[in-house]
């Protein structure tokens, strides 16, 4: 006679089978938990460029300077003229010093680019890269932009969304662009800021609708 009967092999032979499947899926468990460990302590933290921290060092001063006579925060400033002149070694900010974009609209100064027969708009040209950051505080005084003086100047996310509401450029990442630079480069910093809160929605300004100034 056997010693077990074939139900009872076949239950021990299942029971050790789901004792395996749980030591397996033990294993399997501490490994996936070591290996998200050994990702998070090896991924590569988001490093700050020396060419975007040279440039935040160069102009800081006056972004503050401006933000204090104007209104404008710097950090919208630095992160538009990063953003605008490829943090000042696009073509434009090298030969005409223009760090911002603007166009020569009402413009009786030098102008750069452009075409009047093919009526494309050119861009205002600066002595010194310095002209080109007081005529952007300037110009965001105009009317277009006045909404955006009811907004603190430490409200960057704010800001941002209202300068495209505003039409300063058809992008429509245009805000998102700014606030990435503005968080990478903790720049809301500069006035005594804080980091924002993305979850929460940005204050609303209204649009003049008017033609972007910049692209």
């Amino acid at each position: 006679d056997f010693l077990f009967g074939h139900d009872e092999i076949m239950s021990l032979y299942f029971e050790r089978k789901i004792i395996d499947f749980f030591s397996i899926s033990k294993q399997i468990s501490h490994f996936c938990l070591i290996f998200a460990l050994f990702c998070a302590i090896s991924a590569p933290a988001q490093t700050k460029q020396q060419r975007y921290l040279d440039y935040i060092e160069r102009y800081k001063a006056v972004a503050l300077q401006h933000e204090k006579e104007f209104g404008v925060p710097a950090s919208i400033t630095l992160a538009q003229g990063i953003l605008e002149s490829s943090v000042g070694r696009s073509q434009m900010a090298q030969e005409a010093n223009n760090h911002f974009g603007i166009k020569a609209y009402h413009w009786k100064g030098e102008v750069y680019g452009g075409s009047d027969s093919l009526k494309q708009v050119g861009y205002r040209k600066y002595g010194a890269p310095e002209d080109s950051f007081l005529d952007h505080a300037k110009f965001l005084k105009g009317p277009r932009y006045s909404v955006l003086y009811q907004l603190d100047v430490t409200d960057y996310r704010s800001w941002a969304q209202g300068l495209r509401d505003c039409g300063y450029a058809e992008d429509v990442n245009y805000p998102t662009k700014l606030i990435n630079i503005i968080e990478q480069y903790e720049l809301y910093a500069l006035n005594g800021g804080h980091r924002i809160d993305g979850s929460k929605p940005s204050q609303q300004v209204e649009a003049s609708g008017q033609e972007p100034v910049s692209d």
